[in-house]
């Protein structure tokens, strides 16, 4: 078959999902074309929006939010939203990319891209089989407005939510976010430490802010200071991402404490999911699901207002993480209580109850059912 995956830089969890789609239908011999969608209309627009929502996420969180409310908001009335007619503008560089190229099927990780697809179906272009994924436990804003033929959403339990925004039950995919194979591939906490050259005993923590390295980290790590020198054993792994500003601040801090790891962005975050025991990190949908994925103990901390407060408490509820509030106060006990085997063992139940691990697997699988 012939697949056509689009994303959107906004954020590195729309990429990651397609990015897992990408390498699954590859690994089972599909030809599989993985773009921005705005690379289509040459290479300026993609890193100005990207770089834009970086920059409001990491800086201003709170803007953020209130931008969320807007378009949350916005989507009550009965007319399209402007987000809606200016990914429509891009309707023309998509429609000659079809004309030059013969898909199958079409699966985008962000509603931008879809939105231009619903701009396309309204004018009755040929198109293949769509569909969209989301990557967040809710509905976000205008993702309505996509009108795809399938929409793969995280949970069956949500199912209720999207089809108050008016989504065709018939149309939902209850398959969950995909995720890249290795974080459902077992292993050994002992062989994957041995191998990022990490202590082999000792309680290992793993701090990340996503890939744009945002949320509270700096606080974060001065509040596990005591718990590292209660046990020289201990270690904290935090991962900046593409904060390269956040990771110059850790390294001029804590650069010469041993108990410290610092990095980058990395490509082996599934094995380090796995050699820790417990990750800290913003509740992104993207790596919450993997974390489920992987039954690693999840703290979630301070979300970035909007969708990934719907994934806080989504989490929170089902008792796949814990919620920290105040980092100050709550995080400390949290560390403490995933330090309790049975607690731990049960939290991976919840999420390996709730998580489809085999999401990406169940996703391919319905496309290659697909009729040519």
């Amino acid at each position: 078959m012939e697949i056509l995956v689009l994303s959107c830089g906004m954020g590195g969890g729309h990429n990651a999902a397609g990015q897992a789609v990408t390498d699954e239908l590859q690994r089972r011999g599909h030809s599989v074309v993985f773009m921005n969608a705005y690379h289509l209309n040459g290479k300026k627009i993609a890193p100005i929006v990207n770089g834009t929502y970086i920059k409001i996420a990491q800086k201003t969180p709170r803007l953020f939010g209130f931008i969320y409310f807007l378009g949350d908001s916005y989507r009550k009335l009965p007319i399209k939203s402007p987000v809606y007619w200016a990914n429509g503008k891009m309707a023309g560089y998509v429609e000659d990319f079809l004309k030059e190229h013969h898909f199958d099927a079409v699966v985008m990780t962000h509603i931008f891209p879809a939105q231009t697809f619903a701009k396309l179906k309204k004018e009755h272009v040929k198109l293949p089989e769509t569909f969209l994924v989301a990557t967040d436990y809710t509905c976000i804003p205008f993702m309505e407005e996509a009108d795809c033929d399938y929409c793969v959403i995280p949970s069956a339990e949500l199912a209720k939510e999207f089809c108050s925004y008016g989504f065709d039950k018939e149309k939902l995919l209850p398959f969950g976010i995909p995720v890249r194979r290795e974080f459902v591939e077992e292993r050994a906490q002992a062989d994957v430490r041995r191998q990022l050259g990490l202590k082999k005993d000792g309680f290992c923590i793993l701090l990340s802010g996503g890939s744009m390295g945002a949320g509270k980290i700096t606080e974060a790590v001065g509040v596990l200071q005591s718990f590292l020198t209660e046990n020289k054993r201990n270690q904290l792994i935090v991962v900046c991402g593409n904060n390269h500003k956040l990771y110059e601040t850790l390294e001029r801090k804590y650069g010469a404490n041993a108990q410290i790891c610092l990095l980058k962005k990395t490509s082996q975050m599934a094995d380090y999911m796995k050699a820790c025991d417990v990750l800290i990190t913003k509740p992104g949908g993207l790596t919450s699901t993997e974390a489920a994925a992987v039954g690693v103990p999840l703290i979630h901390i301070s979300p970035i207002p909007g969708c990934e407060s719907r994934n806080f408490s989504f989490f929170e509820e089902r008792k796949m993480s814990i919620a920290v509030r105040d980092l100050k106060t709550e995080l400390l006990p949290a560390i403490r209580r995933t330090q309790d085997p049975v607690f731990a063992d049960k939290m991976r139940q919840a999420q390996h109850t709730t998580v489809n691990r085999f999401s990406t697997m169940k996703l391919c699988d319905f496309i290659e059912r697909l009729p040519r």
